[in-house]
């Protein structure tokens, strides 16, 4: 528990005087007013409660009541807490933000300044400078004459600006240390990270780490130190609010049928808290935690051929990868891990575009803007005119422009030491600066990059260098801490401090017995055999026909479905409506052009198979962009319900080279059957070799 100065000088004092203190002591120890003993008192009570310990007035006297063990807790808290502790400006303003975001309660000028040991004109100054971030929440700071000052506005909208203070001030290094150990940690924390900490109510936060941790191999291992603590937080936040009966009453933007997976995790994590918390959470509050939950999923299916895989949406991480390639001059295109990367992040981004919670002070995004400026205002720009529904925060784009950067940066070297990269801002920045050390850094050999949370799983003596982007206070091995930028400074730092300490010699690796080579050589052949083999059964079954066909949408599916019975698919009624209902579940038709990507997947079909028909009758569509498409060609996919990675592989790359560039769009727009077979088996061709190099870098 963090007390303000006032407050650890009245414990100190009413510890010393076991027989109480008048007011008028207070007021000469003090050196205050008669208000202002007042006030401290009844703060002091507030904040004695979280450690059941009581102040209470007895004979005009005031004493602390509690148990022995509370009091001794108590009296080495205050003991042990350093007084005179000053915020710097920034630290200041965010704290104060906190302060007013936690309290539905006005509060006056004088009180703020004598909690932070300021004036009132510098708490005037603060609130003017805070006041913008409250706007961008819908928030405001109502200013009550004679009375004080108070945070009003939407209970999400508050949640969610305090959340991200609390995440943008707290080091995730310290908060999960102090998480596994608050006892041996409480007071080895820096102080803004300790305050901050600390205006948590400490048992909801315990419930809420272990809650999460409880569910985090099944559902939450892939997110970042970063994003861990993120939720962690939101999700005492909510507590606490639900607790002080500050239920959620309203919430917009929300699909609930989008919502039913994340909502479970929602329900799941409040059946951990007690009572009191948990008969309150409603169906907005499992909304608004969900959303939290989705906002931070960045794993979407890759593959077309997948029920939910959004085929819109990949239209236009195309479309962006395009604008950005023309306008930087670079070509992005054929980065399939781009691609994917995108996919993924812009899946969460776009979900979580009413529910972003701010990021702020983050030196990263800062950097990030500052170093790849061009490219930063390239892709801000790129992403409204291909998302024009919906806003992007300064923060957004900068994480979008991570991916971008890290593709440009690509470059793979061989070197020879091994390092643990520890990077609590996701895999994109990770990427970035493994990327800037293997190129910059080439004595190097392995890198492994953690997270802060997955320090207790690693052999730390396994690592010849640790670097990481945050302070590691405590830390038990040498570290240096370095910009996800790799400044020339800080190359120039590593390389002398290798040179200084490490004897660099060629790593000597024992020969493979050549009975293990034999029996690997004969595995691979097996697999890249039956690689071939798939893609061939695809290429083979690969036309391009005409087709006289019905005015009717259903009519003409079941046409080319009748078509392909016995030999590729049983019961072809059925997978016609199956094709139908995929295609009113989410638009296909490619925009600017007469074609639609028309696919499903059932047990029904035999085996992946793509071609191509044109229609005798122009059918009326929607496209992708939700323009109308006259359709003219039909791009058949179709697959069973379950296929193997190479056949997933397969199919994928045909769907992905559709829009990839105007050639491929081009030659499918009105490409010969031999023209279409001979790029497909080039795509093939490179898909096999990118397979084969995942096999045998597995072993």
């Amino acid at each position: 528990m963090l007390f303000s100065d006032r407050e650890t000088t009245i414990i100190r004092l009413l510890l010393d005087n076991e027989d109480g203190l008048t007011r008028d002591d207070l007021i000469k120890n003090l050196q205050v007013s008669k208000r202002t003993v007042y006030r401290e008192v009844a703060s002091l009570d507030n904040s004695l409660a979280r450690l059941q310990i009581r102040l209470v007035k007895q004979d005009n006297r005031y004493q602390l009541v509690g148990e022995a063990a509370q009091m001794a807790e108590l009296k080495q808290q205050v003991q042990q807490q350093p007084q005179q502790q000053v915020f710097d400006v920034r630290r200041r303003q965010n704290a104060l933000t906190a302060r007013l975001l936690l309290t539905n309660d006005v509060v006056t000028m004088q009180q703020l300044a004598d909690e932070f040991n300021v004036s009132v004109a510098t708490i005037v100054q603060d609130l003017n400078a805070i006041e913008p971030i409250f706007k961008d929440y819908r928030l405001a700071i109502s200013r009550k004459k004679a009375a004080g000052i108070q945070a009003v506005g939407k209970e999400s909208n508050r949640r969610r600006v305090l959340s991200g203070v609390l995440n943008s001030e707290i080091n995730e290094y310290e908060f999960f240390e102090y998480l596994e150990h608050p006892k041996a940690q409480a007071q080895q924390l820096e102080y803004s990270t300790r305050y901050f900490i600390q205006l948590l109510d400490q048992n909801l936060l315990k419930i809420s780490f272990q809650a999460i941790k409880g569910l985090q191999a099944a559902h939450f291992n892939q997110l970042a130190d970063s994003q861990l603590q993120q939720l962690i937080i939101v999700l005492t936040v909510s507590a606490m609010r639900i607790q002080a009966r500050q239920s959620l009453v309203e919430l917009k933007h929300v699909d609930q049928t989008k919502l039913f997976k994340d909502q479970r995790l929602a329900i799941e994590l409040f059946k951990q808290f007690p009572e009191a918390v948990r008969t309150h959470v409603n169906m907005l509050e499992l909304a608004f935690m969900a959303l939290q939950i989705q906002g931070m999923s960045f794993a979407v299916p890759k593959n077309i051929m997948l029920e939910n895989y959004d085929l819109v949406l990949s239209y236009r991480v195309r479309n962006l990868i395009q604008e950005v390639s023309n306008q930087f001059n670079w070509d992005f295109r054929q980065d399939d891990v781009l691609f994917q990367d995108l996919m993924a992040h812009l899946s969460a981004a776009l979900k979580r575009s009413y529910s972003q919670i701010p990021e702020l002070n983050n030196p990263i995004l800062q950097r990030i803007q500052t170093e790849y400026q061009n490219l930063y205002d390239i892709v801000a720009h790129s992403l409204t005119h291909v998302f024009p529904d919906n806003h992007f925060v300064a923060g957004e784009i900068a994480y979008v422009v991570i991916h971008f950067a890290s593709s440009y940066e690509k470059k793979v070297q061989k070197t020879s030491l091994s390092a643990l990269v520890l990077c609590a801002n996701g895999i994109g920045t990770a990427k970035i600066l493994e990327t800037r050390l293997r190129r910059n850094i080439p004595e190097i050999t392995h890198f492994t990059v953690s997270r802060v949370l997955d320090l207790n799983n690693l052999d730390l003596s396994q690592f010849d260098l640790v670097f990481s982007t945050i302070f590691l206070p405590g830390f038990p091995m040498k570290y240096k801490v370095i910009s996800p930028m790799l400044l020339a400074n800080e190359i120039k730092e590593i390389r002398d401090d290798i040179a200084q300490h490490y004897s660099l010699a060629a790593p000597v690796t024992p020969p493979e017995p050549d009975s293990d080579k034999l029996a690997q050589k004969t595995q691979d052949f097996q697999t890249a055999y039956q690689s071939m083999r798939a893609a061939n059964d695809i290429l083979e079954n690969i036309t391009v026909q005409d087709l006289t066909n019905s005015a009717d949408l259903l009519t003409t599916l079941t046409q080319i479905t009748t078509s392909l019975d016995g030999v590729l698919l049983t019961d072809p009624e059925e997978v016609a409506r199956l094709l139908l209902q995929r295609m009113e579940k989410a638009p296909v038709g490619i925009p600017n052009t007469p074609m639609a990507l028309v696919h499903t997947t059932s047990d029904l079909v035999k085996r992946p198979f793509f071609s191509i028909y044109n229609l005798s009758h122009v059918l009326p569509i929607t496209g992708m962009d939700g323009q109308p498409v006259q359709l003219k060609r039909v791009l058949l996919m179709v697959g069973p319900a379950k296929m193997s990675i190479v056949e997933n592989s397969l199919m994928g790359k045909i769907s992905g080279s559709i829009i990839e560039n105007d050639l491929n769009l081009e030659i499918y727009k009105t490409g010969t059957q031999a023209i279409v077979y001979q790029l497909i088996s080039s795509l093939f061709l490179d898909e096999l070799h990118m397979l084969n190099r995942n096999e045998v870098a597995s072993q």
